[in-house]
């Protein structure tokens, strides 16, 4: 029966069952396109394929079955429910041109630029900042302030293994209580 569910739930045709299945940690967008993108290769009914095929592209501190063939078809399951049906465009022969996973895929393709685009936005000011600040140090203009830089950069350093530490607890604690229905 359960067999029968899946199915269902992950054909890309009329209502979609909305089964959420295992932790209820997000899944990042690159993760998302990662599971679009193999659905679209492989098909929404491969799901041995498209599980094996993304689990290299889990992020950091994520479990081993985090790419599980359920938690796979649920998650698309869940982008299928988010994603309007793509207006009918016709090709030569009369044939649907766009499909419901090109949309999602191109959605996702569009969220990923913009997180990318975000991201190196982020990394050329910090590269700037710690420029100026070398610049600063190597004139000797901030010799009074080392010690304290020096206490800022480990600060910050306890402060990201804390949240990186707090993630993973997070997460494992997410898993261990991980199937709702």
């Amino acid at each position: 029966m359960e067999g029968r569910d899946d199915r269902k739930m992950a054909n890309g045709v009329g209502k979609h069952k909305l089964l959420v299945i295992g932790p209820k940690e997000p899944w990042s967008v690159r993760e998302k396109l990662c599971l679009a993108t193999s659905v679209m290769k492989s098909g929404d009914q491969n799901w041995v394929s498209v599980s094996r095929a993304i689990k290299p592209f889990a992020e950091p501190g994520r479990p081993p079955d985090w790419f599980s063939q359920k938690h796979c078809a649920s998650k698309y399951s869940e982008l299928l429910e988010t994603t309007e049906a793509p207006k009918r465009k016709r090709g030569e022969k009369g044939e649907v041109v766009e499909t419901v996973e090109d949309v999602i895929v191109r959605r996702l393709t569009g969220e990923r630029i913009e997180e990318l685009k975000k991201l190196i936005k982020e990394t050329q000011e910090t590269h700037r900042k710690l420029k100026r600040e070398a610049e600063l140090i190597q004139a000797g203009h901030l010799d009074s302030k080392l010690e304290e830089l020096w206490e800022d950069i480990q600060l910050k350093r306890k402060q990201e293994e804390e949240e990186a530490e707090l993630k993973r607890k997070n997460t494992d604690a997410a898993y261990q209580g991980k199937y709702c229905i």
